[in-house]
C-alpha cells in the first residue's frame, strides 16, 4: 500500500511537469477536441447515446477497439479510418510528452540539492 502512495506522489509530480509545457496544453485541447468531433459525430450519423459515442470515440482514438460498438454506415467506417489515423498521431504525442516529463522527474529528483 505504501507503494501505491509513492507512484502516486510520483505521478502527481510528473503531471505537473507535463503541463507546464505549453506544447503539452495545446496535445492535451487536440485529444479534447478529436474526442468531441468523434462523440458529436457517431451521435449524429451513426444514432448512438452521448456515452456510447464517447465510448466509441476513445476506444477507436487510442485505436483499443474492443468491437462491442462499432460504426455501421459507410460514413461512419470512413470517418472511423481517418479518425485513428489523426488518433496515432495525437496519442503518441502525448506519450512521448509524458515521457519527457517522467525524464525531467527522474533527472530533477538524482540532483543533489
Amino acid at each position: 500500500m505504501i507503494a501505491f502512495f509513492i507512484l502516486m506522489r510520483n505521478m502527481f509530480h510528473v503531471v505537473r511537469i507535463l503541463f507546464r509545457q505549453e506544447e503539452q496544453k495545446a496535445v492535451m485541447f487536440s485529444v479534447v477536441f478529436l474526442l468531441a468531433v468523434g462523440m458529436f459525430f457517431y451521435h449524429s450519423v451513426e444514432k448512438l447515446t452521448y456515452l456510447d459515442s464517447v465510448y466509441l470515440a476513445v476506444m477507436t482514438l487510442t485505436t483499443v477497439g474492443y468491437g462491442d460498438v462499432h460504426p455501421i454506415t459507410p460514413l461512419g467506417k470512413i470517418f472511423s479510418m481517418v479518425y485513428v489515423l489523426l488518433g496515432i498521431g495525437v496519442i503518441s504525442a502525448v506519450i512521448a510528452n509524458f515521457n519527457r516529463a517522467l525524464k525531467e522527474f527522474h533527472q530533477t529528483k538524482r540532483k543533489p540539492k
